[in-house]
């Protein structure tokens, strides 16, 4: 699409993502904060909740969490998940569908052991969204595993990984004058090729 140009966006939604995320990482004062949406099936309703993005991978999305979380629940029983970048500054927005599955150990392990210390430690003493009496419980069981390990490195628990989300959708949003908002859809067909549209605001 020829007025693709314009908005600095390319037959590639991945090469655009790319760009309009280093544009906002200079202007956006978190510009990878990603908001995460599931279904939680139990309740049956959706529920989300922000994560930091942590790069792409083979044209997929990465984030980290605990695989005994809600939203890893909810994972479980339904893959798709909705994805949303929000930028004020930039006055932008780009929503992505797609549908995820765990990391390899491996590509965890690998990640897990770049993160700092006290980050590891949270991580592997943390039963996510599980209930607990008060704080200073947290921190008890933080400060026991900090002791168990004491000198030793931290091991990747069990229970903490790495999500792929392979998109079939992206939604580039561009905030305009008089809400004249301008809106491009990029949807994979049946061969996987991007099929982009303009889209009314």
């Amino acid at each position: 699409m020829d007025n693709l140009i314009t908005y600095s966006l390319s037959d590639d939604p991945i090469i655009s993502f790319n760009k309009w995320l280093e544009k906002a990482k200079k202007i956006e004062q978190n510009a990878t904060a990603m908001s995460v949406a599931t279904y939680d099936l139990k309740k049956n309703r959706p529920t989300s909740r922000f994560l930091l993005f942590k790069g792409i991978s083979d044209g997929k999305i990465v984030f980290y969490t605990n695989y005994t979380s809600q939203k890893s629940h909810d994972l479980d029983h339904n893959p798709e998940v909705a994805l949303n970048f929000y930028w004020h500054n930039s006055q932008q927005q780009i929503k992505i569908q797609g549908k995820a599955t765990k990391m390899s150990v491996a590509d965890s392990e690998s990640y897990f052991q770049t993160r700092d210390r006290e980050s590891q430690i949270a991580s592997y003493c943390s039963s996510q969204s599980a209930s607990i009496i008060d704080k200073e419980a947290l921190m008890a069981k933080f400060n026991e595993v900090k002791e168990h390990f004491r000198d030793m490195p931290i091991p990747l628990p069990k229970n903490w990984g790495g999500y792929l989300v392979e998109p079939y959708e992206f939604e580039f949003f561009l905030y305009g004058e008089n809400r004249l908002n301008d809106r491009f859809l990029y949807e994979r067909n049946q061969l996987q090729q991007w099929i982009v549209q303009r889209l009314q605001p």
